[in-house]
């Protein structure tokens, strides 16, 4: 079986869209079950930081309609933990777990790392607390990360050091260091997530990465990284 956790912690809107069409993609392309898809966003709806529930909600900018995605609880630590539990009751060791991260990220220049900014007041979520969370979970196959925040690959080290999967993918948006970016073309989106997104139906993780840092779609002020352990887990898919 395949499970996934969505979440965003201090949302703007474009963070709630990428929610959504990583939400559709999974269902629509992927054949995912709805019912194994955890959300997790702001306040526990679809509104967003300095938004008005009418500037957040309504129809979804990818093609008109209504968003599909429930919120399941907010984007907070504690959220996260109780989704990470809810998953890892079900979870056998054949199964996959996707989680993709968005919304904003921070980064004091302290030895603590990079961390989530989450709902509410800008609470941080750290590095070393979502590797300590990460590592609760059983065992399984695969264990596929998308992180879209600012400093997003300074996480990569702490993924691969808690997770419990056989194989484990990680991309993200940007290096430890460095901030992510809005899409040049359409400002209702992160661009490095957006692109990753749309280019994982029908192909591997890694092809997906290879497709969302192709130069004429890439915003150059992005700086995409990724890892695998093994690194036969490239090769994994989110496919059934």
């Amino acid at each position: 079986m395949r499970h996934a956790i969505l979440f965003s912690g201090m949302s703007f809107k474009r963070h709630v869209n990428g929610l959504e069409f990583c939400y559709r993609t999974l269902v629509d392309q992927l054949g995912f079950a709805a019912d194994a898809i955890h959300v997790l966003n702001y306040d526990g709806s679809l509104r967003c930081f300095g938004g008005t529930e009418e500037e957040a909600v309504g129809v979804w900018p990818g093609d008109g309609t209504d968003y599909r995605m429930v919120v399941g609880a907010e984007g907070n630590r504690r959220s996260f933990q109780q989704a990470l539990r809810a998953v890892g009751a079900r979870l056998h060791p054949d199964d996959q777990l996707f989680i993709n991260i968005t919304g904003h990220g921070g980064h004091r220049g302290d030895e603590d790392g990079p961390d989530l900014l989450t709902y509410p007041y800008c609470r941080r979520y750290r590095r070393d607390e979502f590797r300590a969370d990460l590592g609760l979970l059983p065992e399984h196959r695969s264990l596929v990360v998308l992180m879209a925040q600012c400093f997003s690959g300074g996480f990569i080290p702490a993924v691969l050091a808690a997770s419990p999967a056989r194989q484990t993918y990680i991309a993200t948006a940007t290096t430890e260091k460095l901030q992510s970016f809005v899409s040049f073309h359409d400002g209702n989106w992160d661009s490095f997530q957006r692109n990753w997104i749309a280019g994982i139906a029908g192909h591997t993780v890694h092809e997906a990465f290879q497709y969302a840092t192709r130069p004429d779609i890439v915003n150059p002020y992005d700086s995409p990284q990724f890892a695998a352990r093994p690194t036969c887990a490239t090769e994994a898919t989110l496919m059934d």
